[in-house]
């Protein structure tokens, strides 16, 4: 099934998504009892989803083989779940298990899913669980936009009450207002890449507003950037480059070939103007964007003072400059680099003699490449009131049958938003082009930029070509060279996270995370204290509040995840702390993505509040969700598991980290496991806390020198020492600083 977005888009427009948060569910025969987004790792999963509480109501235990017309249907509304492998493991298999028999909460997780990458957000995680109520399921699957996950778990449900009612359901609306979402709410294509890119670098990140400013690193390592523009590009040179007739003056005032042009509010100017250079002259406002109110090869006295009039909707102020002949180029400068560059190729018509302009505009938009917004190799050509315009100053409109051959520019920019096409040329470009790329964007102090020509041929001399610079771009695209419709790819946006993370640079700070019955706060004092003391800025999330060294910014419970983004987005911090209650694990997800070392401290099998949980039934599954913080922890970090607890050691069977274990007795069995496998212990003897590494023995401190104050915590404070005290040592804190935080502990 494919969804084009040619027709009927334009109601789906309309909408906005305070719209699409408040479309409404039926409630019959199935219903959502509640629907929620958990951000991060979570009971389900390693990473966040969407959670419906589906109950099947008359539908409970009805397989799907024993409910008639529903193959059938789903065959005709969405054919393309037939690419949808299931546990039959081939192409067809979700359709095999409906023929045999499955229940209705798994082939709405399949509906979800296929509803999302129909829109183009590319989702393959989803399952389906039974709940301690009869006949209520928990359906959770990923989502690439939270707004999104909601809206497809409502509309699944009200396609399959559609099909059990016997009633008609618009799929394609479901998917275009999937895609509105996707444009409105997705990263650009051109951020989507350096996020891309950092992830595969392991560098985490976080959206910062709902546009296109996202943050890469945590603490003292961030780096903010809004689409490319990075923290450390100058504003001076933004707003600069921003005023295109301010960036000719200087380039020409540089030696920089740039066309003949003045700046001025009057149609009689711009007439003189023409009359001097004899030549076809360009009208633009003097601000603007994606080519609005621009007119190029403008002759006549007429088409002047139209466009000129045209252009006074955007700007009063007009520039007014000689156009040039050739071809339009962008050459891309990544930390003042060259980096690529490519032909850019505003969208045209041909005509024929026989078909109306929207008519081969409709041919043009038939290739599958072109999609609905950005996110595509190639954007659908939409007949906008620039295009409009520039018809009618050719003596056309959509209606109009274009002479045969009559070539036709249905924009005046290049911009791949608009339409435009794209040749790479970066094997071919003079390096005459190149020495000048790079030269402005020094002249203008732009470590990114994206620089536009014209030239008749870019392979030859910039001079020998009569070769002009017409604008200077703070923002580049990227899109254009990532996939440019002809030609080599090049991926860009590694050289521009190489820019903002050299090689062997820090990225991210270290996190503490610590979960546990009893505790955790006592840990993360001890972690926390020590590490101030040793000159490093702590963040600390806790019931007890949210720290930022000494300072507290928030004096009340600061476990939800959302806290997490707080601590790991301030500048001023070393490293982080996060207490974990499995309240967070179960109600939202984790915050933090991975930790360097994951405490588990204890699990108190007297307590049961957390049974309340729709899907935990008992201690394996308290467990369970505790095993989030041990598991999501860097290869190269350390887990710190309670090897006392039969239900916590465990924990190590799913780890891609580094083990240590703690125990309470010197003759653990798991604790010389451990030690075999190259791993680190801590535990308690008759008199003292011993750390072990190999043969090496370190001893701590004696059981006797610890502080009352510490001891009036808890009756696990010595899982906590034990615990703590293994973090700091394998962060590198050496046993005696150790030492001297305990006994200095309050």
């Amino acid at each position: 099934m494919q969804i084009r977005l040619l027709s009927g888009i334009e109601k789906t427009l309309k909408m906005n998504i305070d719209q699409i948060n408040e479309y409404q569910t039926t409630n019959d025969p199935l219903f959502i009892e509640d629907i929620k987004t958990l951000y991060g790792a979570n009971y389900f999963s390693a990473g966040p989803v969407t959670r419906v509480r589906l109950n099947l109501g008359k539908y409970d235990e009805v397989f799907s083989n024993n409910i008639p017309n529903l193959l059938n249907r789903l065959k005709k509304d969405i054919p393309s779940l037939i690419e949808h492998h299931c546990s039959v493991g081939k192409k067809g298999g979700l359709f095999e298990r409906i023929k045999e028999g499955t229940l209705l909460g798994h082939i709405m997780e399949h509906i979800i899913i296929e509803f999302q990458v129909l829109a183009g957000m590319e989702v393959g995680f989803g399952k389906t669980r039974m709940t301690k109520t009869q006949g209520v399921y928990n359906v959770v699957y990923r989502f690439i936009d939270e707004i999104a996950g909601i809206y497809t778990g409502k509309a699944a449900l009200n396609y399959l009450n559609a099909v059990l009612n016997n009633t008609v359901f618009n799929v394609q609306e479901i998917i275009e207002t999937l895609v509105l979402i996707r444009e409105k709410r997705l990263l650009g294509p051109s951020t989507q890449a350096i996020v891309r890119e950092a992830e595969q670098r392991k560098i985490p990140w976080f959206r910062l507003d709902k546009y296109n400013q996202v943050q890469l690193g945590t603490g003292k390592y961030r780096k903010i950037i809004r689409a490319t523009i990075t923290e450390d590009t100058s504003l001076i040179a933004v707003e600069t480059a921003d005023n295109k007739f301010l960036t000719n003056s200087l380039l020409s005032d540089a030696g920089i070939p740039v066309p003949e042009q003045l700046l001025t509010d009057q149609e009689e100017v711009a007439l003189s103007f023409h009359e001097k250079v004899k030549k076809p002259i360009v009208i633009k406002p003097l601000t603007g964007f994606q080519g609005e109110g621009v007119n190029i090869g403008m002759e006549t006295p007429e088409q002047i003072t139209n466009a000129f009039q045209w252009a006074q909707n955007f700007d009063d102020q007009i520039i007014v400059q000689e156009d040039i002949p050739g071809n339009t180029y962008r050459i891309l400068i990544i930390d003042f680099k060259f980096v690529a560059a490519t032909q850019l190729l505003p969208p045209f018509i041909i005509g024929n003699d026989k078909n109306t302009i929207q008519e081969l505009i409709n041919e043009l938009n038939k290739d599958i490449r072109r999609e609905f917004g950005d996110k595509g190799i190639l954007s659908i050509i939409d007949i906008d009131d620039d295009t409009k315009k520039i018809l009618e100053l050719s003596g056309y409109d959509a209606s109009s049958i274009a002479k045969a051959g009559e070539k036709i520019f249905l924009k005046n920019t290049g911009n791949m938003r608009l339409g435009a096409s794209s040749i790479d040329v970066t094997e071919v470009i003079d390096g005459s082009y190149i020495f000048i790329a790079e030269r402005i964007s020094k002249l203008l102090n732009l470590n990114i930029c994206g620089i536009d020509i014209i030239s008749p041929d870019i392979s030859k001399p910039i001079h020998e070509a009569n070769a002009k610079i017409i604008e200077v771009n703070a923002a580049p695209d990227f899109r254009m060279h990532i996939s440019p419709t002809l030609g080599e790819s090049h991926k860009v946006e590694r050289n521009f996270v190489n820019m903002l993370f050299p090689e062997n640079s820090k990225f991210q700070i270290p996190v503490f995370a610590i979960t546990g019955s009893y505790g955790k706060n006592l840990a993360a004092n001890i972690i926390m204290t020590c590490l101030q003391e040793n000159n490093l800025i702590c963040g600390h999330v806790s019931k007890n509040g949210l720290f930022v060294g000494n300072h507290c910014l928030k004096n009340s419970d600061a476990t939800d995840s959302k806290n997490h983004g707080i601590v790991l987005s301030d500048p001023g911090i070393d490293c982080a702390i996060i207490e974990t209650p499995v309240e967070t694990i179960l109600k939202s997800g984790i915050g933090y993505g991975f930790a360097n070392f994951g405490l588990v401290l204890n699990l108190d099998k007297q307590k049961y509040e957390y049974l309340d949980y729709d899907h935990i039934r008992d201690m394996d599954d308290i467990a369970y969700a505790k095993s989030v913080v041990a598991e999501e922890v860097h290869d190269y970090g350390y887990t710190i598991l309670n090897a006392d607890d039969e239900f916590i050691y465990e924990m190590n069977e799913r780890l891609y980290s580094k083990l240590a274990l703690f125990s309470k007795r010197n003759n653990n069995e798991y604790l010389q496991k451990c030690l075999k496998k190259q791993g680190v212990i801590a535990y308690v003897n008759e008199t003292n806390i011993i750390i072990q590494r190999g043969k090496m023995q370190i001893m701590l401190i004696a059981l006797s020198e610890i502080p009352e104050a510490i001891k009036r915590k808890n009756e696990y404070y010595i899982d906590s020492l034990l615990a703590a005290s293994l973090s700091l040592f394998l962060f590198g804190i050496s046993a005696e600083k150790i030492k001297g935080t305990i006994l200095r502990l309050k």
